[in-house]
């Protein structure tokens, strides 16, 4: 039984061999271009070792770690990371939720052109931020998030763990949920009865080496244990130029939605402490190496042989020569005279290969070096492409394409090495269905600096599926669903056109790939690139997302807009319809659109109105685009920003129109500075209050006393230096007696200006002192709420903005998504007065929190701190959180002389 699976076990371990696990950067790094490329590439030869990280959020891992593993010493380095970070905050943008994972994933993909590591997901959703494994494990679900831990395990088959700490204090418990279920797997792996399905699947068991527990991410606490293993990341490395922990710290820069934008790192600074808590193999009682007791080397593989095997072990240390001697021989002057050393590695390589898969050797171990020899033939033709200088790219006429719609794709390979080689051919692939249809190619080039050109039309099938996450949250339950199971664990669907180079060199055979991109210029100027993207022929949305209809008010109406976007590239007329439930109208009925150009948006304007008695609570509005006979009901999110590749996130054209009993006072107007980007000043809007946006004119010059009340969106005092600057002016309105609401500010409110951040890999500074925008002696505090449903606690019940125009009662705490509030303030001056009390039921976050919703009266106006998350809570469209938000902006200006 076991020798008749065998073949089809090894094909499939090869399939999902983490080669191909993290999509190529589609614009190298020069770092990876010419003789520093083919040097670091270099490295990877006689290395057979594997490691794999496993976190729980995108920012866990320790990147100068990545890089020592990964660039320096050229062991193949996984990371594995639980969630996509779909529950944190964003500091660039308003994406959350889905949205901010689909961003994260980008950001991991950016840092990993600098480390050089293969990155893999589980299904657990980020939910927020956990004080409790617990809990945890009970909305991710244990043994399923386990059941994806175990799998990477299996597909990736690293001799080394590295996981959070299992043990430390305080908040952030996701981080112990992941280290907690690295323990488990580390032994269920190489159980075959834990979790069979995998075998089927062609992932055979597998029991790692070791497992060291620290790094980042946890904080003091680590279990006592052995001595830890230091991993210094802060060695000078020449062919870079840098420490491993400064470019650790340039790839870190990349997690800019969590405000990562740091300083580089220090030289000579850096490294991490893990200590082991698993082994299965003997080592010494005083480590000083993660790989202690694993000979990482091509010889050490024979060990998967389980008996001596003299002519294994003989090619095997045939090869590592071969290695060490290429290595010794580069020459960065002269990167051209690797290449007929690495043609020969790669034919003994290929030769050792066929021996094995025609031997007597057990199918476990001959799948298990077939396994980690591919590895080592990817490197080495990698490094024999960049000995060759070899140049090849794939170019596409359109970034976004439709089913059926017909693009070119022109593949280029220059030779720009002295040394010689032949052009086989170049080829393309693309998905089951799609057509490809080739020109005639010109003579191949054999001189240096010469190139050719293949040209290919490319037609992607009627039903092609659209480029999109090939997840989805599952809203039953804090993990994903897989529209794709064969992608599972990678970050994104493979791309869909992918060129092929064929050529010859030193009579070897071999192969180079590049995805087909389409090229364009970035939002602040630069190349970019993205790989070919299919889209719907017309793309839907309605806006606003959600709107608010009072249901004391008969006959409202409210304006819905419906925006097309056209990726058709003829002109053509789109009829554009709302379906609203019984009972309701809708004016008018139909409109008729006309589209002239791919890329062109044109919108309808709707006026739907709910029955005289409408029930209260949430009510769908769905709109249709039909062009052609076909309907269209879904649009997509662009997520583009300089240093990600963009990507679509696909919603029903929809909106949810809140039906609310919910009052505003008359005359109130509401001044909005927005802040990182949120949808609240949209939510105002919609509880009947009129809005404008304040520019930096506006504070520094403006008339503010025109407003009953001023906004401040969501850490607008970091992100707007010029609310920073005119900061005074804007307490002085509060003076005369206007109202200013400050919505939640992380600890640089505690800061006159913000600091730069360094360039390490740790997490923000506690607060210091007393804010400077604050009226009184008061701090922001990194204390939070985070479960939803904690009970809430009135302090001050007759505080008008618990009573005027909205009595806030405790249906208004019901239904809340993620977390109560975070960044709570904490009061240091009597002045303040504290509305509100919460406390979450987990022990890691003991006692009342108060700092959520603070008022206090400065000269004739009013300041309102505002920890709650309502920005989270609107967009889901939570009755309670209008309700309060309707209070927050109604009190009446007080009479005072003319703002100054």
């Amino acid at each position: 039984m076991v020798g008749r699976t065998a073949p089809r076990l090894l094909a499939l371990v090869l399939l999902l061999s983490p080669a191909l696990a993290a999509e190529p950067p589609l614009l190298p790094l020069p770092l990876d271009r010419g003789a520093t490329g083919l040097g670091l590439a270099l490295r990877r030869l006689g290395v057979a070792g594997r490691v794999l990280y496993v976190t729980a959020h995108p920012d866990d891992e320790h990147n100068g770690v990545l890089v020592a593993l990964s660039r320096g010493r050229g062991l193949r380095t996984g990371l594995l990371t639980l969630t996509r970070g779909e529950g944190g905050q964003n500091e660039i943008g308003a994406e959350l939720f889905e949205a901010l994972g689909v961003l994260r994933t980008e950001e991991l993909a950016a840092i990993h052109a600098y480390d050089g590591a293969d990155q893999f997901f589980a299904r657990a959703y980020e939910f927020g931020f956990s004080f409790s494994v617990d809990e945890t494990f009970a909305k991710w679900g244990h043994d399923e998030t386990l059941r994806d831990v175990v799998k990477v395990i299996r597909s990736f088959r690293p001799d080394v763990v590295l996981t959070l700490p299992l043990e430390a204090r305080g908040g952030g418990q996701h981080h112990q949920a992941a280290a907690r279920l690295a323990r488990e797997a580390f032994r269920a792996a190489a159980d075959p009865a834990r979790f069979p399905e995998h075998a089927a699947a062609g992932l055979p068991p597998w029991q790692p080496g070791k497992l060291y527990q620290g790094g980042v991410g946890g904080g003091p606490g680590v279990t006592p244990g052995p001595p830890p293993v230091i991993v210094k990341a802060g060695t000078y490395d020449p062919l870079l130029g840098l420490t491993w922990q400064e470019l650790g710290s340039l790839a870190r820069a990349a997690h800019r939605s969590q405000g990562a934008a740091q300083l580089k790192a220090s030289p000579g600074a850096g490294e991490a402490a893990y200590v082991l808590v698993e082994t299965d193999v003997p080592s010494a009682e005083a480590e000083t190496d993660v790989l202690d007791g694993i000979d990482p080397s091509l010889p050490g593989l024979s060990r998967f042989a389980r008996a001596e095997v003299p002519w294994l072990r003989t090619g095997l240390a045939a090869l590592q020569v071969q290695a060490g001697t290429i290595q010794a021989n580069f020459d960065p002057r002269a990167p051209q005279a690797s290449a007929r050393a690495l043609a020969a590695f790669i034919g003994a390589l290929r030769a050792l290969r066929a021996e094995i898969a025609g031997s007597a050797l057990p199918p476990v171990a001959r799948a298990e070096l077939a396994f980690r020899l591919a590895d080592e033939e990817s490197d080495a033709s990698a490094a024999l492409a960049l000995a060759h200088g070899l140049a090849f790219e794939a170019v596409a006429d359109d970034g976004d394409v439709v089913p059926g719609q017909s693009f070119g794709v022109k593949a280029t390979v220059w030779n720009q090495g002295a040394a010689a080689l032949r052009i086989d051919g170049v080829d393309l692939r693309v998905p089951d269905g799609w057509t490809v249809t080739t020109a005639p190619a010109p003579a191949a080039p054999d001189q240096q600096g010469e190139g050719i050109a293949t040209s290919f039309e490319v037609r992607p099938a009627a039903g092609a599926r659209y480029s999109q996450p090939y997840w989805g949250r599952n809203p039953r339950v804090d993990r994903v669903d897989l529209a794709l199971p064969e992608h599972d664990t990678l970050p994104w669907s493979p791309p869909e056109v992918v060129a092929r180079l064929r050529y010859t060199s030193h009579g070897v055979a071999a192969t180079l790939d590049a995805p087909a991109v389409w090229r364009y210029e970035g939002r602040s100027g630069g190349e970019r690139r993205k790989t070919v993207t299919v889209v719907p022929p017309l793309s839907v949305r309605v806006t606003p997302a959600v709107t608010v209809v009072p249901v004391a008010a008969a006959g409202t109406r409210r304006e819905l807009k419906v925006a097309v976007r056209s990726n058709l590239k003829a002109a053509g007329s789109v009829a554009v319809r709302l379906e609203a439930p019984a009972g309701w109208t809708v004016s008018p009925p139909a409109v008729a659109l006309e589209l002239h150009h791919e890329g062109e948006e044109v919108a309808a304007l709707f006026v739907v109105a709910p029955p005289a008695r409408v029930g209260g609570g949430l009510h769908e509005v769905r709109a249709v685009a039909e062009v052609a006979g076909r309907e269209f009901r879904d649009g997509y999110q662009t997520i583009a920003y300089d240093h990600v590749q963009e990507r679509h996130l696909f919603r029903p054209a929809s909106a949810r129109v809140l039906a609310l009993d919910v009052r505003t006072a008359p005359g109130v107007s509401v001044g909005y500075v927005m802040g990182a980007g949120d949808e609240v000043a949209e939510a105002i809007r919609q509880v009947g209050v009129p809005l404008t946006f304040l520019s930096p004119d506006d504070l520094a010059f403006g008339d503010l006393g025109r407003y009953t009340t001023i906004v401040t969106g969501i850490r607008a005092y970091q992100t707007r230096p010029d609310l920073r600057s005119y900061h005074r002016r804007v307490m002085e309105y509060v003076e005369d007696g206007g109202n200013l609401v400050v919505q939640y500010n992380k600890l640089d409110f505690n800061q006159l200006f913000e600091p730069p951040r360094a360039g390490g890999m740790s997490g923000q500074s506690p607060a210091r002192g007393d804010s400077p925008f604050a009226p009184y002696p008061a701090a922001v505090t990194t204390a939070r709420v985070a479960d939803e449903a904690a009970p809430v606690r009135v302090l001050v019940p007759g505080s008008a903005l618990l009573t005027t125009p909205n009595r806030i009662g405790e249906a208004e705490w019901s239904g809340w998504v993620q977390e109560r509030g975070l960044y709570f303030l904490e009061p240091r001056d009597p002045r303040y007065a504290e509305l509100l009390a919460m406390a979450d039921p987990f022990p890691e976050n003991p006692g009342d929190k108060r700092g959520g919703l603070v008022e206090a009266r400065v000269g004739r106006g009013t300041w309102t701190y505002v920890g709650l998350g309502l920005f989270r809570q609107l967009p889901a469209g939570v009755p309670g959180a209008y309700r309060l938000l309707a209070n927050l902006v109604s009190r009446p200006r007080a009479t005072a002389a003319p703002t100054r």
